[in-house]
């Protein structure tokens, strides 16, 4: 039994098939909705009615909505009197082109996506996996892990966004527990619990300061 990985391009049984299978995807799949690789039959060819240059084929079974990529075809062969003589499996992978993000410059685990490096385009994916990756707003999200340039994004490569952002108002204290004192800010950069942000306080008389995130909308002058 011939596998359909191993078939010889040079095989006249499959040249023969194959041309008409060729002709048969070109006019039934939208070159800009899939793209496809013709894998081979299922089973040795060699006695297969159809496999003459003349013999008359007809394909059917071609799912393209089918969530797996993997398409088992059927290829039936027809007598001079047009009734069916016999069929042979052809195997044939599909995928479908799918709108993804990339970044233009890589990012590091845990840093942020800023909005001027990203870009979409399209890629031809298993329709099966399309929910893996990212649609949503991808604008100040962080990488949970390192993140390369003109690869798509997926969903498990990111998470929330920090929990303080650019603009955002700020209640931020200063001093020790026995005296502290508490102020508005304006975030003019980004940070998660734990890290540092730069503040604009126009109520101070160094209006640029650094502080510590201590939880969403609070920080502590450093």
């Amino acid at each position: 039994m011939q596998s359909a990985n191993a078939i010889s391009s040079t095989n006249t049984y499959w040249i023969n098939l194959k041309s008409k299978l060729s002709k048969y995807l070109k006019k039934n799949i939208n070159p800009s909705l899939y793209t496809y690789k013709i894998i081979g039959p299922a089973r040795d060819m060699k006695n297969f009615l159809g496999n003459r240059a003349d013999a008359q084929v007809k394909f059917s079974n071609l799912n393209l909505t089918a969530n797996s990529h993997r398409k088992n075809m059927i290829a039936t062969a027809y007598g001079a009197d047009g009734k069916r003589i016999d069929s042979l499996n052809i195997i044939i992978d599909v995928f479908t082109y799918h709108q993804v993000y990339m970044l233009k410059n890589s990012v590091p685990r845990g840093g942020e996506i800023t909005s001027s490096n990203i870009y979409q385009t399209r890629i031809p994916i298993k329709r099966m996996n399309s929910r893996l990756y990212y649609d949503g707003i991808l604008k100040q999200k962080v990488a949970t892990r390192d993140i390369p340039a003109g690869i798509a994004i997926m969903k498990n490569m990111l998470r929330h966004e920090k929990v303080i952002q650019v603009g955002d108002t700020i209640q931020v204290t200063s001093g020790s527990h026995s005296i502290s004192l508490e102020f508005m800010c304006k975030a003019i950069s980004s940070g998660d619990i734990g890290e540092m942000i730069t503040l604009n306080c126009p109520d101070m008389q160094k209006r640029t300061m650094k502080a510590e995130v201590l939880s969403s909308g609070r920080a502590k002058l450093i």
